[in-house]
């Protein structure tokens, strides 16, 4: 479960110049039982982070 509610994150401008921001979490969980958080912030454009995981694909011969 997602407990956090902020995020530290570095914003950079340019290759030399970064500045710390603090972003919302993302406040979406996994479905089942497990409800997994996701570790991005808020309105990410992006997938949950629990669905980046491989899938298992049975071989077949």
């Amino acid at each position: 479960m997602n407990t956090s509610v902020f995020s530290p994150t570095l914003r950079w401008h340019g290759t030399d110049e970064a500045e710390l921001v603090v972003l919302p979490d993302c406040p979406v969980a996994a479905p089942g039982p497990d409800g997994e958080g996701c570790c991005l912030f808020a309105d990410h454009a992006q997938q949950h982070t629990w669905e980046d995981a491989l899938e298992e694909v049975a071989c077949t011969n």
